[in-house]
């Protein structure tokens, strides 16, 4: 890729030779210096790449060793701008250009966010424009080290992050933790180690810190479970001062979540009918426009929003992201559920909710969900018991 490069910029030729002496005129070419590259042999011809400036040389050594040359194609930047040497607004053209990519070239113009699960992308990219982060900002007052320190010391449930620039495209990808207890040794300021919710602790293991509960203790929202204040004692058995360290251990708890849920038996659905219209708009420097087009309108329907973000290879975004709306027209029909499909459906509702909680490697002791139908509804009203890691930190 870097030789076409380079050999685009400086111009090249395509050349053919015939004759008796057609490898003596390759071996005086190659004497003289004269870059060959792509050589090929078809029948009596042979036929190869030359640069611009070897192509001069190339007569008198065809003269010598009697071989007849022709060229069959010049390309490159030299001869394209003499091949177009006589249209200025031509060359206008190409000169804004490249001062317009240059100039477009100095700011980020997309930010990417990656490994996100807890945290939405929605809710970084606000973080990141309030931290000055933002699509239009100049390359050179970014500074990827200190964006990835202020997003670990911001969000303490992000263990890893890295921030990395290609072009004009920001890339943030994230890790995030579990439990607050997989940051052991990563918390460099004093903090306590608190309860999140109520629950009662089946095990507790201290790293570092004083440990204020034991088995058995219920605690609620906000109690400490280990304090990042640790007493030094002196040989007599008196408090001579204070420590504050970065509280550590692992918490395992038995939690009880509620869940209420409730929808009508008599529910409308939706039937698409295949017919669809589309429209078009544009975002150019961060304000949409719209493109006048006409489109059937639809009393009924979804619409489907697909924004595509020019770019010129994997890094280079532009400032302009072509927006196109589809809408799927549909009609309403009502049906009732039976009551074996409407606990089914809610049977499925609560597969979703715990499997939420399992995904995050709690453990499901009970699940003491109640499901009951009447002839207009279906409710689910209940506690589901849990085993999971507990504590989140409170800076001291």
């Amino acid at each position: 890729m870097i030789y076409f490069i380079m050999h685009f910029l400086t111009g090249y030729c395509l050349v053919q030779i015939s004759g008796p002496m057609k490898e003596r005129f390759l071996n005086l070419a190659a004497g003289k210096g004269i870059l060959i590259f792509r050589l090929s042999r078809e029948g009596d011809l042979y036929t190869f790449y030359v640069s611009r400036k070897g192509c001069k040389l190339l007569p008198d050594i065809a003269e010598k060793t009697g071989c007849r040359m022709a060229i069959v194609r010049k390309a490159g930047l030299p001869w394209l701008f003499y091949r177009y040497r006589k249209r200025k607004c031509f060359a206008a053209a190409i000169l804004i250009s490249l001062l317009l990519f240059s100039f477009l070239s100095r700011y980020i113009w997309r930010i990417d966010i990656t490994g996100t699960y807890t945290h939405s992308e929605e809710e970084l990219l606000d973080y990141l424009k309030n931290k000055g982060i933002r699509c239009g900002m100049r390359i050179s007052s970014l500074s990827c080290p200190d964006l990835e320190e202020a997003i670990r010391e911001d969000f303490r449930d992000i263990c890893w992050v890295s921030c990395e620039r290609k072009g004009t495209l920001l890339t943030v990808s994230v890790k995030e933790t579990l439990y607050m207890s997989d940051q052991t040794g990563k918390t460099a300021f004093p903090c306590n180690l608190i309860a999140s919710k109520e629950g009662t602790i089946e095990s507790i293991v201290v790293r570092k810190g004083t440990a204020k509960v034991k088995k058995g203790d219920k605690v609620r929202a906000g109690d400490i479970l280990i304090s990042g204040t640790v007493p030094l004692i002196n040989d007599a058995g008196e408090i001579t001062e204070e420590a504050r360290v970065p509280a550590d251990g692992d918490i395992t708890a038995i939690t009880k979540e509620k869940y209420e849920s409730e929808f009508p038996l008599l529910q409308s659905e939706k039937k698409y009918t295949g017919r669809k219209s589309r429209s078009l708009g544009f975002i150019f420097f961060g304000y949409y426009y719209e493109i006048p087009f006409k489109s059937p309108a639809f009393a009924l329907c979804d619409t489907k929003t697909e924004e595509k973000s020019l770019h010129i290879g994997p890094g280079f975004y532009l400032p302009i992201s072509l927006v196109v709306h589809t809408s799927s027209e549909y009609k309403v029909t009502e049906k009732k559920l039976s009551g074996n499909q409407a606990v089914r459906q809610m049977k499925e509702q609560i597969r979703y909710f715990i499997g939420q909680y399992e995904a995050k490697g709690v453990e499901i002791l009970k699940n003491n969900v109640k499901i009951d139908c009447n002839e207009l509804t279906c409710t689910a009203r209940g506690t589901i018991i849990m085993r999971e890691r507990f504590g989140k930190i409170q800076k001291i």
